[in-house]
């Protein structure tokens, strides 16, 4: 692990304090259905603010894909479930 992920890692656990205890998609979509609602995000990462909701959110229909999940990983609004 370098310097950098590490600082990386920290300084997502700092702006985003819960959302590093639950990073994996198929954990927080507690219902199965494939898409995490803001209900669902919000009990797995309480502490999360509703703007990382909408955000990852990226077409905006109340819920976040998989897909959306994952892109909101890579860009780091959301933590990655890796390592």
């Amino acid at each position: 692990m370098t310097k950098t992920t590490l600082a990386t890692g920290f300084a997502l656990t700092l702006a985003l304090p819960g959302l590093a205890l639950a990073a994996d998609f198929a954990e927080i979509d507690a219902n199965g259905d494939g898409y995490i609602t803001m209900s669902e995000f919000q009990q797995a990462m309480p502490d999360a603010s509703t703007d990382a909701f909408m955000k990852a959110d990226a077409d905006a229909d109340g819920a976040i894909s998989e897909e959306e999940f994952a892109a909101a990983q890579e860009e780091g609004t959301l933590p990655s479930s890796e390592g």
